[in-house]
């Protein structure tokens, strides 16, 4: 637990974010959570850098992470693993949730940071459980059951290792969509680097994604920044 979290004062208001765009599930979630007298609210993912920098002077909290959010203003994928380090350099916890059984998507969240994780088919009693033991600071994950879930992370990256390779077929253009990519660039940008049009854009990010047979532009650039990384340690070794 962090010191923040250790100065939090049992019996005050305690900031607890749910970052969920299903409506009906996060407001149940933070009207029964201050039923409980927590300082709960519901955030949309657009405004939680926000609103932690003007939070710097309060306490910690917990953040309740949905892992199955719909996309930002631009319609593309929201990048969790980054949140999770945003909520971390803050020192506020992150508990994830998810509706789907992408597995792999748990594991790096957990790899990245988060306490724990509980699924949405769970009864909501016992969800509301988990996120008021986790609010309290009381550990949700035992310490063998984080280390599965960091083995699952490391085996998928295993699995990710052989695919890193379709890199190479990207073409030139594809790999400049891809380093912007990678650097945090939204389609609109790109499209503004390149001075064409967003229909282009998506057109090659759609390219990217069959070439390099991945779903999502996440598992793109995790694939384009570990090919990175090895032709780094491969510079270093043959130096």
């Amino acid at each position: 637990m962090s010191a923040r979290l250790r100065e939090h004062k049992t019996g005050t208001a305690y900031p607890v974010l749910v970052v969920d765009d299903h409506a009906l599930f996060s407001t149940s979630l933070t009207l029964a959570l201050r039923g409980k007298g927590f300082d709960a609210r519901t955030i949309i993912v657009a405004r939680v850098e926000d609103y932690l920098s003007r939070q710097a002077a309060t306490p910690a909290g917990l953040v309740v992470l949905d892992l199955d959010l719909e996309g930002d203003p631009d319609g593309e994928r929201v990048d969790w693993a980054r949140l999770i380090d945003s909520f971390r350099a803050r020192d506020w916890m992150t508990l994830v949730v998810s509706g789907n059984e992408d597995w792999s998507g748990v594991a790096a969240a957990i790899a990245a940071g988060a306490i724990g994780f509980v699924p949405k088919s769970q009864s909501f009693g016992e969800l509301l459980r988990m996120v008021v033991t986790a609010a309290q600071g009381v550990p949700v994950m035992t310490d063998a059951e984080h280390r599965v879930w960091l083995e699952r992370h490391r085996n998928y990256f295993a699995r990710v290792g052989s695919r890193s390779r379709r890199i190479t077929c990207l073409s030139a253009r594809e790999r400049e969509v891809m380093e912007l990519l990678a650097e945090g660039k939204r389609a609109a940008a790109i499209a503004e680097h390149f001075v064409v049009s967003m229909p282009s854009v998506r057109a090659e990010i759609r390219s990217i994604l069959t070439k390099l047979e991945v779903g999502s532009q996440i598992e793109a650039v995790v694939l384009f920044r570990q090919q990175q990384e090895t032709q780094r340690r491969r510079g270093i070794h043959r130096s």
